[in-house]
């Protein structure tokens, strides 16, 4: 009987023990033990940084808490994959993870480095000789709010160029309608004047009167310009000339 009470108090204080060395009885081995963990440092040392840095990153993906495996993927990040974004995240999970840590002074020196490094990579380096005095997060805000007001002249001015394109068009389409009118009307006048027949002058009915001295030759050679169309202004006016000679001063002849 006693030594069952003896057993059963030995089993409580494993029990005990195992619960202080593995909080919730979950992770029972440390970050450093872990075998990808271990995996990703051969393969740092033997230099295939890609497959180092997949295998840390699934330690932290297996873990609660991996500040070492945080550690090591910021450094890949800064230096070998030019990603200070990233970089920045893991250290920054590293300082939550140990902010009183011997490495954390390091830590945070490797932080600014990645946000200098991060100011670097913008477009003509606009920044270049303050680095020193930035803090991300308010570059990051100072770029957004430059981006929008961007889009927005940007928008501005799309609307204005559509509005002189409609100007312009409007502009356009009124001389091309008036010259349609005018050409219409142009066209309608053409035909009205085609239409109606023009006199023609040398047989519209002229009269002439008769001077002292007239014959029918002379004003056939003052009218026609030669004295043999006499008899053409003879037969015209045969109502009132008896014979060819019977011209009477102040007398109106047809002139054919």
């Amino acid at each position: 009987m006693l030594l069952s009470r003896f057993a059963l108090v030995a089993s409580l204080f494993a029990l005990i023990a195992l619960c202080a060395c593995a909080p919730n009885g979950l992770e029972v081995v440390g970050e450093t033990d872990e075998k990808q963990y271990q995996l990703a440092k051969d393969y740092q040392g033997q230099g295939r940084t890609e497959e180092a840095l997949s295998a840390f990153l699934r330690v932290i993906d297996a873990r609660r808490d991996a500040p070492e495996s945080h550690f090591e993927a910021g450094y890949i990040y800064l230096n070998s994959m030019k990603d200070p974004v990233k970089a920045i995240y893991h250290f920054d999970r590293y300082l939550q993870f140990k902010p009183q840590s011997p490495q954390a002074t390091q830590v945070r020196q490797l932080i600014e480095t990645a946000q200098k490094e991060f100011a670097r990579q913008l477009p003509a380096h606009p920044y270049q000789g303050e680095l020193d005095r930035i803090d991300l997060m308010e570059l990051v805000k100072s770029l957004k709010l430059e981006n929008d007001s961007l889009t927005r002249d940007l928008a501005a001015a799309q609307q204005r160029v559509q509005q002189l394109q409609n100007v312009v068009g409007g502009a356009r389409r009124v001389p091309a309608a008036q010259a349609t009118v005018a050409g219409q009307r142009s066209r309608a006048s053409s035909q009205v004047q085609a239409a109606t027949p023009t006199p023609d002058p040398a047989s519209a009915p002229r009269s002439y009167t008769v001077k002292s001295g007239d014959s029918l030759s002379s004003i056939s050679r003052a009218v026609y310009g030669t004295p043999s169309r006499w008899i053409d202004i003879y037969q015209a006016n045969r109502d009132r000339l008896s014979s060819e000679n019977a011209l009477k001063v102040g007398q109106d002849l047809r002139i054919p």
